[in-house]
């Protein structure tokens, strides 16, 4: 129940990513090494405060790839080299797909642990 209001939380987001998000900081991976989207691809999602991780493989076996949006600056990094409208406009493609495509059961939603 939960990462399903996430899913359509953060799927909303992505129309804009430069919203901030307060309300959900944790990260959306699959739960073992094996699964994958249907194109063969793997992802993994971080969200912390309007800043935004992709880890991104394109198929098994390819170099990972790490998209880093900070909505407050609005700045995206592929792989700590700054990138422009292309490229943000690639991580949303990605984002979307993986949200599209991912099957819940495949899926675990990690949060950080409470600050007392």
């Amino acid at each position: 129940m939960l990462y399903n209001c996430l899913v359509v939380k953060i799927a909303e987001l992505l129309d804009n990513v430069e919203n901030v998000d307060r309300d959900f900081i944790g990260t959306i991976a699959f739960r073992n090494e094996e699964l994958t989207l249907p194109d063969g691809s793997k992802v993994a999602l971080g969200l912390d405060d309007g800043h935004w991780v992709l880890v991104y493989q394109s198929k098994s076996g390819s170099p990972f790839e790490v998209l880093d949006y900070n909505a407050h600056d609005r700045k995206l990094f592929v792989d700590k080299k700054i990138g422009g409208e292309k490229e943000l406009a690639r991580f949303r493609k990605i984002a979307r797909y993986f949200m599209d495509h991912a099957q819940t059961t495949d899926l675990v939603t990690i949060l950080p642990p409470e600050v007392a």
